[in-house]
């Protein structure tokens, strides 16, 4: 698992340069990628990663990028650009089932929030606030039935409080917070 994660932030970070010429040749391009340029990370011949841009103000600008972080042919992470070129919002198949587990928004390049589906059934259930980067807070909906059950508090990126809902009116419950 640590290599899929070292493979995933080499290329997340990777893909400033010019594209592999050979990298066009093999599978066909992931949907919605189809005018991307194409770029081969491992050698192998298939193509890895993918950067779509768009033309703003006579620049060309990022929108996309995708990576086939364990190179099975088929994308695992998306990353979304605003009309500007800055990050926007992630989205990732954490365990290659095609598909999404985890989507992170940004703001100003920091996240501002995650949305993780727990249980795979493509509902995400937990919820991670973020301020200047630092967790402030998450929320889960613990027993599936679409309202959030369970708070967490946080300050200076520290789990202070946890709080429940047992009674299912959708709120923490008054001794339902518990100091960690």
């Amino acid at each position: 698992m640590k290599r899929i994660f070292a493979v995933s932030a080499l290329l997340l970070a990777a893909c400033g340069g010019a594209p592999d010429q050979n990298a066009n040749k093999g599978p066909k391009k992931p949907a919605g990628l189809e005018d991307a340029q194409a770029f081969d990370i491992n050698g192998d011949g298939v193509p890895d990663v993918w950067k779509a841009f768009t033309e703003a103000d006579g620049k060309q600008v990022l929108t996309k990028k995708a990576f086939d972080i364990n190179f099975d042919g088929k994308v695992d992470v998306w990353r979304f650009y605003t009309p500007e070129g800055a990050l926007e919002r992630d989205r990732m198949d954490m365990d290659f089932d095609g598909k999404i587990d985890v989507t992170t928004y940004y703001e100003e390049e920091q996240v501002v929030r995650k949305e993780v589906d727990i249980e795979f059934d493509e509902k995400p259930d937990l919820f991670k606030y973020f301020e200047k980067g630092v967790i402030v807070r998450s929320e889960a909906d613990t027993d599936g039935d679409g309202r959030i059950d369970y708070w967490e508090q946080y300050e200076d990126g520290k789990l202070k409080r946890r709080g429940t809902d047992e009674d299912g009116d959708g709120q923490p419950d008054p001794n339902g917070w518990k100091d960690v």
